[in-house]
């Protein structure tokens, strides 16, 4: 409980910096913004990440982010494009990378971007990021 806490007070420090950087240089904060969904995207936007958080086989660390192999047995590339979309509705400071492989069929997803981002994706999406 008391990690629990702790995780919660430095994601609402790093949200209220990250508010006050975005402010002076016009750029979105580090802050999911749930409002751009409709009541049914938003279920289905939960829905698509929990499957990600199971079908994510493996992460690597990136200096701007994360990489996740996908199991597209299980997610198929329909879903991941699809929660992509939403994702960048609520998250706009993401960029977006998703690699397919041809031989051996890898699909590996990529969480970057501007200064900060990777410990936002640290701090919100552990499951993630603990592969």
């Amino acid at each position: 409980m008391i990690g629990l806490m702790m995780s919660l007070k430095s994601l609402t420090a790093l949200a209220l910096i990250s508010a006050t950087l975005c402010l002076a240089e016009n750029q979105a904060p580090f802050a999911c913004n749930l409002r751009a969904f409709q009541p049914e995207q938003r279920q289905r936007w939960r829905a698509l990440l929990d499957k990600l958080y199971a079908d994510t086989t493996q992460s690597r660390e990136l200096a701007d982010g994360y990489t996740f192999l996908l199991d597209t047995k299980q997610m198929p590339l329909g879903e991941v494009a699809e929660w992509i979309e939403l994702e960048r509705r609520c998250c706009p400071f993401f960029d977006f990378e998703l690699a397919v492989h041809g031989e051996d069929g890898a699909v590996w997803l990529s969480l970057k971007g501007r200064p900060g981002v990777k410990q936002f994706i640290e701090a919100d999406m552990p499951k993630l990021r603990a592969r």
